[in-house]
């Protein structure tokens, strides 16, 4: 095992790469695991029971688009002996006065915070490319793991909204982070 800050990860053969149409199945498969490993996203098990194998393949569809023919977009996914372990992806903001602006998201399978963090840094380098300059991320107060990722990536919190979320009768807060790229 090799040993970074505080996460042990395992020295294995894993693929980043672009999304294919062929990764559909191994998406829904991947997403399924997500929701019920990763107890910290908005998404339920309900709401991911009712995505269709071909629901998931016109999303891939609509990504690759974006990103092939109109530079909106970037996406890649972790393979793990063919299994998908971590999917990421910038997205352009749509207005004409913040069109230098991206979202990042991403969601991993726990125990591959090393590799998501490589992603991550992928994806930063693949939004200058399409003329990103900043980056945002935003996600559950909670979502430690993903926090922690994007600090590693050279992502700073610049603000939160209290209570923005509401789980039974508890709130969480949304933290928002930035990189200047």
């Amino acid at each position: 095992m090799e040993k970074n800050s505080n996460w042990e990860f395992p020295k294995n053969n894993m693929d980043i790469k672009k999304i294919k149409i062929e990764d559909a199945e191994k998406m829904l498969k991947f997403f399924h695991e997500l929701v019920v490993a990763d107890t910290e996203r908005v998404e339920r098990t309900q709401d991911v029971d009712n995505i269709t194998l071909e629901m998931e393949e016109n999303w891939i569809l609509g990504r690759i688009k974006k990103e092939d023919e109109e530079k909106e977009m970037v996406v890649r996914i972790i393979e793990d002996g063919g299994k998908i372990v971590a999917e990421g992806e910038v997205e352009k903001l749509s207005r004409w006065i913040e069109r230098h602006v991206a979202e990042i998201r991403f969601g991993m399978l726990p125990g591959n915070e090393k590799q998501t963090l490589e992603m991550v840094n992928e994806l930063c380098l693949k939004a200058k490319k399409i003329g990103i300059e900043v980056l945002q991320y935003f996600h559950l107060e909670t979502q430690k793991a993903g926090i922690e990722i994007m600090k590693k990536a050279g992502f700073s919190e610049f603000g939160r909204a209290e209570k923005y979320y509401k789980r039974g009768n508890e709130y969480i807060d949304r933290i928002y982070m930035q990189k200047i790229l």
